[in-house]
């Protein structure tokens, strides 16, 4: 899948309107945006994820951001309710293989040859995955993979959040992106649907592999030109959501993204967001929608 398109009609100035990637060059740091409605303001950070742990970004501007903020607003982080935790405790059926079958066994030529790959890579133990289905194989390799390669799914709002507490700024999390759809979509796939997110999975690792950190140190320096080209939203979790168009996933992380701002915009002050890129700059994303409802978009030194 190619990366989100951003449009990049924009003059290279210091403001600029929704829907478009303003160049400034001569800041430092990551893209931020200022969204004003009434008296209300907003600075967005546009984030985008994983980014490697020892990332070195320059912090200033979203320093003077967050001083006198009246708190700091990140979309949430995946979870899984305290009921799916307790059912997969007791029984872990819906997500392994029956009939003793293998992860290896049940995957075609082609597939096993890039799962065994991949073991060397993280150094892994095939048998770690061995009783998994393979979509819920992918979603662990994913995440086994970025820890093995030193990427981080927190950051940046964590890193954020350890700013805003520094700066005694409250931290509030907009809504919630819970994991019990995915689990339970997971477990339900036929084994066809199986190894094509297995595919997804590993289309995700392999992009990850070859641009994760050129677009880490892209979103670093305000690129946003290279994170568009590089950065683009999960192939797997598209194909674990069942849903036809990539378009529908992105639809609802825009959703999400405008709420997170929205929530900063209800009363009177300064307030600072964590949006993801992918949400924040697509025709019709948060941007736009915002501008649609009457705020005013503009890019502060």
């Amino acid at each position: 899948m190619p990366p989100v398109a951003w449009s990049r009609d924009a003059p290279q100035a210091s403001t600029g309107t929704t829907g478009e990637v303003v160049v400034t060059k001569h800041l430092p740091g990551p893209a931020l945006w200022k969204v004003t409605k009434g008296d209300a303001q907003v600075f967005i950070l546009g984030a985008a994820t994983p980014l490697p742990h020892l990332l070195q970004w320059d912090t200033l501007r979203l320093e003077n951001a967050l001083s006198g903020a009246d708190a700091l607003y990140l979309e949430p982080r995946p979870s899984l309710s305290p009921m799916e935790l307790m059912r997969l405790a007791v029984n872990r059926g819906p997500l392994e293989l029956a009939g003793g079958q293998t992860l290896e066994k049940v995957l075609p030529p082609p597939e096993k040859e890039r799962f065994l790959r991949l073991m060397i890579t993280i150094h892994g133990k095939a048998q770690t995955y061995d009783r998994l289905k393979p979509a819920v194989a992918g979603l662990f390799l994913i995440a086994d993979w970025r820890k093995a390669a030193g990427l981080s799914e927190g950051k940046p709002g964590t890193t954020v959040m350890h700013l805003a507490e520094d700066a005694h700024v409250p931290v509030r999390s907009v809504g919630d992106f819970r994991l019990d759809p995915y689990v339970d979509t997971a477990s339900k796939l036929s084994m066809a649907d199986n190894i094509a997110c297995f595919d997804a999975a590993m289309d995700d690792i392999d992009h990850e592999a070859s641009q994760a950190r050129a677009m880490a140190a892209a979103w670093a320096k305000g690129d946003l030109k290279t994170v568009g080209e590089t950065y683009k939203a999960s192939l797997l979790t598209g194909c674990l959501m069942r849903i036809p168009s990539v378009q529908k996933l992105l639809d609802r992380g825009t959703d999400q993204g405008v709420q997170t701002v929205q929530a900063a915009l209800i009363k009177p002050g300064k307030s600072v967001a964590v949006v993801d890129l992918n949400f924040l700059l697509r025709p019709n994303g948060v941007l736009d929608r915002l501008k649609a409802q009457g705020a005013t978009i503009t890019v502060p030194d």
